[in-house]
């Protein structure tokens, strides 16, 4: 499990901002579980964690609502992630510049840095990617139905 916290919540249990909206009409086990499976927690330890049995939570899953909080909380962990990531990406790069000049290099830092710089590498071609498919969603969902230019 991760050591996300989910964002705070008002008076009323709402998260705050915008995706306070998104949350209308769940209940309280649901958006924890939104947020536990935002951040990768097995269903079967989710449902432990919720009281709930498994079977529940597939159902919850496959609502539309419960499916897109799910997607949208995933792509903000994501975001910060890539940020993070990207700080430590500038940081380790001057280590290892720095490094570079230094007579006796620690192989430790530098292992730790490459890692940092490929992980930073990588979230950013993701990132890429997620974008990609939603302009392709995008083009698709405009579209005309195939269907509807069909003749019977």
């Amino acid at each position: 499990m991760s050591d996300e916290k989910p964002l705070p919540a008002d008076k009323n249990g709402q998260a705050d901002g915008d995706e306070a909206d998104e949350l209308d009409g769940l209940l309280p086990l649901q958006r924890r579980f939104i947020d536990l499976s935002a951040t990768g927690t097995s269903m079967e330890d989710s449902a432990r964690e919720l009281g709930v049995c498994a079977r529940t939570l597939r159902r919850w899953k496959r609502r539309p609502d419960v499916a897109l909080a799910i997607r949208n909380r995933t792509t903000e962990s994501m975001a910060l992630a890539r940020a993070t990531l990207a700080a430590g990406a500038n940081r380790a790069a001057r280590a290892l510049d720095e490094l570079a000049t230094d007579a006796t290099p620690d192989h430790a830092r530098i292992v730790a840095c490459k890692a940092i710089i490929e992980n930073a590498t990588k979230l950013g071609d993701v990132a890429e990617l997620v974008e990609q498919v939603r302009e392709l969603r995008a083009t698709i969902a405009a579209l005309p139905s195939a269907q509807s230019h069909r003749r019977y």
